[in-house]
């Protein structure tokens, strides 16, 4: 963060504002820990009201019982000062009440906060209600009285989804009986913190805010001296009228100025008052307290989304919004959202990022033949060149129209947040004869490094998020694809990772399905159903999480808290030997990522998936023998029966699963344990989020298919 230093307590300006903007810059300072064991309020004398939304235990539901776990409503924020007040939800409502109080996890680190977030998001989530703060009872803060005031608070993004003030300036501390807002933030415009906003003694404190922040306020009053005011640390005001009367008792609104829609949409951390100026001394202790935050600018996590049809049933899912929370929750990351736009409603000129039917280039056959100009993103010219040299295409350029000029319509400051290029992508590609798979394996490098160059990013600054080939149409082509896949990210320099190793596991879009069974049937099976694609997003989120922390982007929480075990690593289990132990039994070894043993859930126990090609090469196949059972022989390893013995040498046998355009159906795949094993300390994402992202995680696919041994492993 650029923010300006100083020593604990020392002043930036002696008297009136500080002479230059406080907070710019993208990186949040030293981050914290949910282990704080530094001074908090109550070491301050004379403390008459503190309240803590960062860690269980001072929240009380609606029947007056104390939360004991994250994400449960809150009906009071228990003043942990004997006989003080409490700090209550507020709002302006009749008919329409804002949604719940929630005390949400890991908002700052590894502590919490509480607010009212929105189910729905608008632009970026969380989208917090614009009808929502809390309420102090009474408290006088007039200018004939002492007094201190401490808030620590999260702004996630500008404003949103609201009906006529997403560009207003948004209140954090609001006078009700006076109509004074005592602290209001800018918007999108770049101002910065005002004092005292609407009245005539209104005073910037500072000049520019970042649009996410999390940020620490100490407002101090000493009668005929004036207004103090601490940011994050630093003496950024000094002396300050108060144009309150000398007595002003009344309620303060925080995160909210009692107008319509007139929420800060804020999370709330903690706050403290006293009712007296402190001294210097009493100041630096209450400084102190602030090391328990992560203070400055906050990361928001975006995914520009590209592809055909299924990446446009992936999004309409919610799959990639999924996949960026997951990877904020990571990170500790302030927001996340998604970029993306469907064909055809952007025209003069055509802006998009996802169009039904159509592959990366006209390399795919029947429909768009090399040398033809219409229909993708870059351009076969047909006359054998490398792809690196290849041009977009019309899809490319209403990408790159999309992106960049004046006729863009991500704004600036979305592109910033773009983290990752994300293409759940492989259908029309899959269709491709094997002997192409040099030629996919070049556009899929050469398109990635156009956007990224429209985006004025390198690889390793914006890396791609691949997943393992959807079942379509063709075998040859879609066990293609996934070697393809599989090569480009074994090479640290693509920058590509796989997000979803296993995409088999699903059913067609719209099948009926019987849960207790786990059989399918009907249903397009050009598509995936969506709730696969929402659980490959958020089964995603812990592949791309940890590509994210191995860039750098870790937000208020450091690479180096990164738990060494039980959260996945390279997206679940794998199969790494298989042994023919029989002519019809090929014993399956499995080394595990978090999970510690084998499930065969529904259909899993039919083999369903396994198969043996008998001889012959990915290229020109043999004859594929299929599965008809499974069983756990140990923790790591399976007894798979074929419904006959191949006919060739082991050595030239290979084991797929699952091969080419098989679909084995949700909920069908070997899984491990994971959802029953407890999570490290801090990282429990399935309670956090949702139980689905920490299921039990399928085993993976083969890339390629693995050669049967005659030994054991």
């Amino acid at each position: 963060m650029g923010l300006i230093l100083a020593a604990r307590g020392a002043p930036l300006a002696v008297s009136g504002v500080m002479p230059s903007p406080l907070f710019v810059g993208p990186v949040a300072s030293a981050p914290g820990s949910g282990f704080y064991s530094g001074p908090t309020p109550a070491a301050v004398a004379g403390l008459t009201g503190w309240w803590d939304a960062g860690a269980l235990g001072s929240m009380q539901d609606p029947v007056g019982n104390t939360i004991s776990a994250w994400n449960n409503v809150v009906a009071a924020l228990t003043n942990k000062v004997q006989g003080g007040l409490p700090l209550t939800p507020y709002s302006i409502s009749t008919d329409t009440k804002p949604n719940a109080t929630l005390a949400v996890p890991r908002v700052n680190g590894f502590l919490g906060a509480v607010g009212s977030p929105d189910p729905a998001v608008a632009l970026y989530g969380p989208t917090l209600d614009p009808d929502w703060g809390l309420v102090l009872p009474t408290i006088d803060l007039g200018s004939g009285v002492g007094w201190t005031l401490y808030l620590v608070w999260t702004r996630p993004n500008w404003r949103q989804g609201t009906i006529a003030v997403n560009d207003a300036p948004i209140p954090l501390l609001h006078a009700s009986a006076s109509g004074v807002t005592i602290l209001q933030a800018g918007g999108p415009d770049g101002r910065g913190l005002t004092l005292f906003a609407g009245s005539q003694s209104a005073l910037p404190i500072t000049a520019t805010l970042t649009r996410r922040h999390s940020h620490a306020i100490i407002i101090r009053h000493t009668p005929g001296t004036g207004v103090d005011i601490y940011i994050d640390d630093v003496l950024a005001v000094s002396g300050a009228i108060n144009p309150l009367p000398a007595s002003s008792l009344g309620p303060l609104l925080f995160l909210h100025d009692g107008t319509v829609q007139g929420s800060a949409q804020c999370w709330f951390h903690e706050a403290a008052t006293w009712a007296r100026a402190l001294d210097q001394a009493d100041m630096n202790t209450l400084l102190g307290c602030e090391a328990r935050w992560v203070l400055g600018s906050r990361r928001g996590v975006n995914l520009l989304v590209m592809g055909q049809s299924n990446a446009e049933w992936f999004t309409f899912a919610g799959g990639a919004l999924a996949l960026a929370q997951g990877i904020c929750w990571y990170l500790g990351a302030a927001s996340y959202g998604a970029t993306y736009l469907q064909s055809g409603n952007n025209v003069n000129p055509s802006r998009y990022s996802m169009i039904a039917g159509h592959p990366i280039s006209n390399s795919s056959p029947p429909l768009f033949p090399p040398g033809s100009g219409s229909g993708t993103f870059l351009t076969n010219p047909g006359d054998g060149s490398d792809p690196s040299a290849w041009a977009l295409g019309p899809d490319g350029i209403a990408l790159e129209d999309y992106l960049t000029g004046a006729q863009a319509l991500v704004p600036p400051a979305d592109i910033g947040d773009i983290e990752f290029l994300l293409w759940p992508w492989s259908e029309q590609d899959s269709t491709m004869p094997y002997s192409n798979k040099a030629l996919y394996v070049g556009s899929v490098l050469r398109l990635a490094a156009l956007t990224r160059a429209m985006l004025g990013r390198s690889a390793s600054a914006l890396p791609l998020l691949m997943w393992s080939a959807i079942p379509y149409e063709t075998d040859i082509g879609v066990q293609m694809v996934r070697e393809a896949v599989a090569d480009i990210s074994a090479v640290s320099a693509n920058a590509v990772a796989v997000f979803a190793a296993q995409t088999a596991d699903s059913n067609p879009l719209n099948a009926s399905w019987n849960p207790l069974t786990g059989v399918f049937s009907g249903g397009d099976p050009e598509h995936r159903d969506l709730p696969d694609l929402l659980r490959y997003g958020r089964l995603g989120a812990h592949a791309a999480g940890r590509a994210a922390i191995a860039m750098g982007l870790s937000d208020t929480i450091p690479a180096t808290a990164l738990p060494s075990a039980g959260l996945p690593a390279s997206n679940g289990p794998r199969i790494t030997h298989a042994y023919q132990s029989a002519p019809t039994l090929v014993v399956v070894t499995i080394a595990h990522d978090a999970g510690s043993d084998l499930l065969l859930p529904l259909r899993a126990d039919t083999g369903v998936g396994f198969a043996v090609m008998d001889g012959g090469s990915p290229a020109a196949p043999g004859p594929i023998i299929e599965a008809v059972a499974a069983s756990r022989i140990d923790a790591t390893h399976l007894a798979v029966t074929l419904a006959s013995a191949p006919t060739n040498t082991p050595a030239n046998c290979l084991l797929y699963y699952s091969y080419g355009s098989t679909q084995m159906g949700r909920g069908n795949a070997v899984t491990d344990n994971l959802a029953q094993l407890t999570p490290p300390v801090g990282w429990d994402i399935a309670s956090d989020l949702a139980a689905e992202f920490l299921p039990n995680m399928p085993l993976q696919a083969t890339s390629y298919g693995v050669p049967l041994s005659a030994s054991v492993a």
